[in-house]
């Protein structure tokens, strides 16, 4: 089956059989490893993209649902000046995320707070519980993502909000 979908910004097209994963299809036929398979069942996040802007897990995804549809992956996403936000965010908390799962929890931290400049406690909460690593406390991981929204506030409006 051929599919034709936006990858990173850029029209790309692969024949694929229809079931295929989409994590498999980053990882093999483009070389984007950054979303990881860890679980494959929806439950550690790690394979985190960017799917027609929402969060979503590409371990879970057949390669057909991306006809026509845009995926963003951390390799696309660290050449925006979103990400330098969250960049600042982390480091402001203190919090280095491993390598497993740094591109979900920094996805996971951008969709976030594109959605709600300002998230509550439990909108923060419920991003934390959606990647599954160990590497960094909840409570960092929680400072992490407000720290970003306020850097990405203040760059955005010029001030705290």
């Amino acid at each position: 089956m051929r599919i034709s979908f936006l990858l990173n910004g850029d029209p790309v097209s692969i024949d694929t059989a229809p079931h295929t994963r989409l994590i498999e299809v980053l990882r093999k036929d483009f070389g984007l490893t950054g979303a990881r398979p860890g679980c494959l069942y929806g439950t550690c996040g790690f394979c985190s993209i960017l799917f027609n802007n929402e969060l979503a897990l590409a371990c879970m995804i057949p390669a057909f649902r991306v006809e026509a549809g845009e995926v963003t992956t951390i390799e696309g996403f660290l050449q925006s000046r979103e990400f330098r936000d969250i960049e600042i965010g982390f480091h402001r908390a203190g919090t280095v995320p491993c390598r497993f799962c740094s591109a979900a929890k920094v996805l996971t931290t951008h969709w976030l707070i594109s959605r709600y400049s300002s998230p509550t406690a439990e909108q923060m909460q419920q991003a934390v519980n959606a990647v599954q690593c160990r590497c960094t406390t909840h409570s960092r991981f929680t400072s992490a993502i407000r720290y970003s929204a306020e850097v990405r506030r203040k760059r955005v409006h010029g001030r705290k909000r």
